[in-house]
């Protein structure tokens, strides 16, 4: 039995492989990052066993040191996650403005109270067939969108491990909200990730263009493009080095007429571009760039750790918007397979 399990290990190393290849391909798909978490799952459950049935003392202590936390986890991570999401809420909303995009971690956190106050008061055996198979079926939902968010957020770290060679000709810094014409904190982190690529870049060979992208919206005094060029001259960033795009409104936008302007200024020849946007709106913006046929990659400007997880989740429902089709097949997919999830992965997570 113990030498089958070291053959087994053949399984991690194939979902390595396929995971190496699916992100060379495309790392906008989620496919990447859980073949990625598909390696890693089945490395650890044939070590863990591994480790269970051998005699090897030192094997059983990390055995037992691995089960202990995943067994709380379990028992009380539901507790842990919502107060996580409470605390984060009254730590954004004292530094940024009351807005609803602020809030969704609070709007989380009281549905997932919602969800433990209705597993704990309802008698699954008193009720109808049909309605333990309603409730199972929308648990079972709720299992699928907590996993697939989790393979959204790997999939954003990986995007961000991405290293650009020091070759580009071209840098387009994606736009966002300004105030009084004056870029805002998190527009600034973006400029000046890209000046740092352009600085790191003109040590080795000339520097690259940076497209500043961004129109003007309706409560601007001037488009966010015009206010990212006065921070990057304020930055040292010459003139000539400043391509302006002043006609997007969205990160569709951004790109096809970002690459309408690099088509015109490189005379038709090919180039080597990238794009600097906020770590975690590094792997949207690729499926966009996908979208006007760029096939760059993308660095991502670190974000203020409090306002990440907002962040995160107003990305996730972004993305599920933009594939929306595919989001309602699954979504009845689990409405119709979900009641085959077993009580007891209710009873441990939300009834403890």
């Amino acid at each position: 039995m113990k030498e089958q399990l070291i053959a087994w290990y053949v399984i991690p190393i194939l979902f390595f492989l396929l995971f190496l290849f699916l992100y060379k391909v495309n790392r906008t798909k989620l496919t990447a990052g859980l073949a990625l978490s598909c390696s890693l799952i089945s490395f650890a459950g044939i070590f863990l066993l591994q480790a269970y049935l051998s005699d090897n003392s030192a094997l059983r202590a990390i055995l037992a040191l691995v089960l202990f936390p995943v067994v709380l986890l379990m028992a009380f991570g539901v507790y842990i996650f919502i107060a996580f999401l409470v605390l984060n809420t009254r730590s954004i909303l004292r530094k940024e403005k009351r807005d609803i995009k602020h809030i969704l971690t609070l709007l989380l956190a009281i549905g997932l109270i919602l969800i433990i106050i209705i597993s704990r008061s309802v008698d699954y055996a008193a009720l109808p067939r049909i309605a333990q198979y309603f409730f199972y079926s929308v648990y079972g939902l709720i299992v699928y969108y907590f996993l697939h968010l989790t393979q959204f957020i790997i999939s954003i770290i990986l995007c961000n491990c991405s290293r650009p060679k020091k070759d580009q000709r071209y840098i387009i810094v994606l736009g966002c909200w300004i105030t009084d014409g004056r870029v805002t904190p998190l527009l600034a982190r973006r400029i000046d990730k890209a000046i740092d690529f352009y600085t790191k870049q003109k040590e080795l060979c000339p520097p690259p263009k940076l497209i500043l992208s961004g129109g003007k919206g309706s409560d601007e005094t001037c488009s966010e493009a015009e206010a990212m060029k006065i921070y990057a001259l304020e930055k040292g960033i010459p003139d000539q080095h400043l391509l302006l795009e002043t006609k997007s409104v969205s990160t569709l936008e951004n790109m096809k007429f970002s690459k309408e302007i690099m088509e015109m200024d490189s005379g038709g020849e090919p180039y080597r571009c990238i794009y600097a946007t906020n770590n975690y709106h590094v792997l949207r913006a690729g499926i966009f760039a996908r979208k006007a046929r760029l096939k760059i990659d993308g660095i991502g400007a670190k974000t203020a750790f409090y306002y990440l997880p907002n962040a995160i989740l107003r990305e996730y429902i972004a993305y599920l918007y933009i594939h929306w089709r595919w989001n309602i097949v699954f979504t009845m997919c689990s409405l119709i397979f979900g009641s085959i999830i077993p009580p007891i992965i209710i009873q441990t997570v939300f009834q403890t």
